[in-house]
């Protein structure tokens, strides 16, 4: 979290068609996966994410996006590893968290 801070960003994995990759668990609840770097977005740009490039979103986007991803019901993956282990946080935690940028 801490480069998140430096940098008041957070990094997604976008297609060339503008939509962003998502994870979903075995009991269908759909992840939106954020990291705190470009390297480590572009790290999970492998297999069904071959072809997305990082793509960064400042934390005021980022904020307000929070707010209709908690009405859709999709929660934050943080940090998503090469198995697609994530930490999972409702919007509204993570911006909490990541007060006050």
């Amino acid at each position: 979290m801490a480069e998140v801070h430096a940098s008041a960003q957070v990094w997604l994995l976008q297609a060339d068609s503008g939509m962003f990759a998502m994870l979903e668990d075995e009991n269908g609840q759909s992840y939106l996966p954020v990291w705190e770097s470009s390297t480590a977005a572009g790290t999970a740009a492998v297999a069904d994410w071959e072809g997305y490039q990082p793509a960064a979103m400042d934390m005021k986007e980022f904020n307000q996006w929070l707010h209709e991803l908690d009405e859709d019901g999709i929660l934050l993956g943080v940090s998503p590893d090469e198995h697609g282990k994530i930490l999972p946080f409702k919007g509204e935690v993570l911006r909490n968290l990541l007060n006050p940028l």
